[in-house]
């Protein structure tokens, strides 16, 4: 049974890697102990004790590691003999002084013999075999000591009441090495529920991410083409709050996909060249229509400074707009919300944006403001009890620190005044010597074409939607579009109509995107070499990584947008460019 138990490999391994954690302080400590055995026994005695002992540990702890019974019999055998070897020895000391005629010895020895034990119960029965190895050989030299020294004054009372004492020391030390091992087994079987229940978590997030990025890409997708062809101001007002909101979502999706920057708060931030007050502007027309469908008014007063380009994250910048004014919303009855944005500047003088989110609800009670911005945090919710306020305004704090700023609530007080809540971001400034970006307003999105146009592009994807979506974009860029809904298909039509660029979805039935991408590689001549970028629901980092590997030359993730897939065409094409040229 010993060699045949499937938790054995694992709990040895715990096992060593306690006691390999705890040399220092144990070792030391034993030799210590040893050492003043002197006291009572010669010297060469301890000598001999001490050598046994500290061998027989290395021993134990060298051969234990990476040891699975089931593998390596002879060497687990080897480690149980060491460990009885090194408890043998160490109880021996207190048996021989428990021979001494001193007052002071026999103390000494039961002293010897409970740390032995505690040690044992504390640090041996991770894996029971070493604890009843080690609790056998103390056992063994306890019993025989004791009866050694009874015998020989022929006290068989204080045999008998000795024996008695000394057995129920051990079977109380046998009780408790069972419950700390059942605490060692429970601990470690939570442990691996937790980290399975983390792992399904985490893959039933990735698989929602992926599943939610085709609707997304097609909603983006159409979204665009609508803006691109509508004419009156009203209809791009409100297609513009569409992209905007599904931009958000997008931006959460990917956020999903980054679970242990989540856990760890620390989001990635990605600084680009934005005008602020158009962001401002975008987040608040995105609430408009809820905020007037409930009643209340709208206001917002922008600082002229911030209509200038400055480098920050858009899309942080909005998702922490958007919490703000939806616990806004959902905590204002009567009155409204103004938002107030002003360019400010921290201690040290460098510019920030300073964004007040106002409203005229009750406020927030004093005894919450400590919690507010911790993680599932209770917020106030003036009509019947509390809501849960999830993880929210924790990470909008965290992210505006991470953008060297803040989240602060300032100036509330219950009744009417309401809640302020106070976003500083800091700015930077744009390098001079750079070309001026082009910044989209909330009402027009730039369709450049200047490297695709006449590009004839052929859209590998057994989904339509997202082939309608990648034919819109490519249109609007000025390339003609050939469409295939498989990896065999698009075989015929490469061999029959050689096409510019290959846009190859990596998710495909029968024959996937690896599998396509290879058979597209194996064809002769110029065919072989026809770029192939990557557009995959499949966002994540080692995707990307694994993609790269096989050899396509782009990537890109879904929801695509024009401009993101018009760089990404560029940056494929010049690189392209750039080694034909060597």
């Amino acid at each position: 049974m010993l060699f045949q138990d499937p938790n054995a490999k694992e709990e040895i391994k715990r096992q060593h890697d306690l006691l390999w954690r705890e040399r220092w302080g144990r070792l030391p400590l034993t030799m210590l102990g040893i050492a003043l055995t002197t006291i009572y026994l010669p010297l060469w005695i301890a000598l001999v004790i001490g050598i046994m002992v500290l061998g027989a540990e290395i021993a134990s702890m060298r051969y234990m590691r990476a040891l699975d019974p089931r593998r390596h019999p002879a060497r687990y055998l080897f480690v149980i003999f060491c460990t009885f070897v090194m408890e043998l020895f160490f109880s021996l000391s207190a048996a021989l002084i428990w021979q001494v005629d001193d007052d002071y010895a026999k103390p000494f020895a039961v002293g010897i013999i409970m740390v032995t034990l505690m040690q044992i119960i504390s640090a041996r029965t991770i894996h029971m075999a070493f604890g009843y190895v080690g609790f056998t050989a103390v056992a063994l030299v306890t019993l025989v000591g004791n009866a050694v020294y009874w015998l020989g004054f022929d006290d068989y009372l204080g045999l008998g009441v000795s024996t008695l004492a000394a057995n129920a020391v051990l079977i109380y030390t046998l009780i408790a090495m069972h419950s700390n091992n059942t605490l060692h087994r429970t601990a470690a079987l939570d442990r691996k529920a937790a980290l399975a229940s983390n792992n399904a978590k985490s893959r039933f997030l990735a698989q929602m991410s992926h599943e939610l990025r085709t609707p997304m890409n097609a909603i983006l997708g159409m979204g665009h083409a609508e803006q691109r062809r509508a004419k009156d101001a009203l209809s791009q007002n409100r297609l513009a709050v569409l992209i905007s909101a599904a931009e958000g979502l997008s931006t959460i999706l990917d956020d999903i996909l980054d679970m242990s920057a989540i856990e760890a708060g620390r989001l990635p931030i990605r600084t680009e060249r934005v005008v602020p007050s158009t962001e401002v502007l975008a987040v608040a027309n995105l609430f408009q229509p809820a905020i007037t469908e409930a009643g209340l008014a709208l206001t917002h007063k922008i600082d002229p400074q911030l209509g200038k380009e400055w480098l920050l994250d858009p899309k942080r910048l909005r998702q922490c707009m958007s919490n703000l004014l939806s616990n806004a919303l959902k905590n204002t009855q009567d009155g409204g919300i103004h938002v107030l944005a002003d360019l400010a500047s921290d201690a040290s003088g460098a510019p920030q944006m300073r964004i007040e989110i106002s409203d005229t609800g009750p406020g927030v009670p004093s005894h919450l403001h400590r919690s507010l911005f911790a993680p599932f945090s209770q917020a106030y919710r003036p009509l019947g009890g509390t809501e849960s306020n999830g993880l929210g305004l924790s990470i909008c704090r965290t992210m505006a620190r991470q953008m060297g700023g803040d989240l602060t609530l300032a100036g509330n007080t219950e009744g009417q005044s309401g809640a302020r809540f106070i976003l500083t971001l800091k700015l930077g400034l744009p390098d001079v010597t750079d070309s001026p970006a082009s910044v989209a307003q909330a009402t027009q999105i730039p369709y450049p074409a200047a490297a695709t146009t006449g590009l004839r592009v052929l859209v590998v994807d057994d989904i339509a939607t997202n082939r309608l979506v990648a034919s819109t974009y490519l249109r609007m860029l000025g390339a003609a579009m050939i469409e295939a809904e498989s990896g065999a298909k698009a075989l015929e039509i490469i061999t029959t109509s050689c096409p510019d660029l290959i846009l190859l979805d990596m998710n495909m039935p029968e024959m996937n995107g690896l599998q396509t991408l290879a058979r597209i590689r194996s064809l002769p001549g110029p065919l072989a070499k026809i770029p192939v970028i990557a557009m995959t629901a499949n966002a994540m980092a080692e995707h990307r990584a694994e993609y790269m590997a096989s050899g396509v030359d782009g990537y890109l993730a879904k929801p695509i947008t024009p401009a993101r897939i018009e760089a990404e065409i560029k940056a494929v094409l010049d690189k392209k460019g750039r080694a034909r040229s060597d």
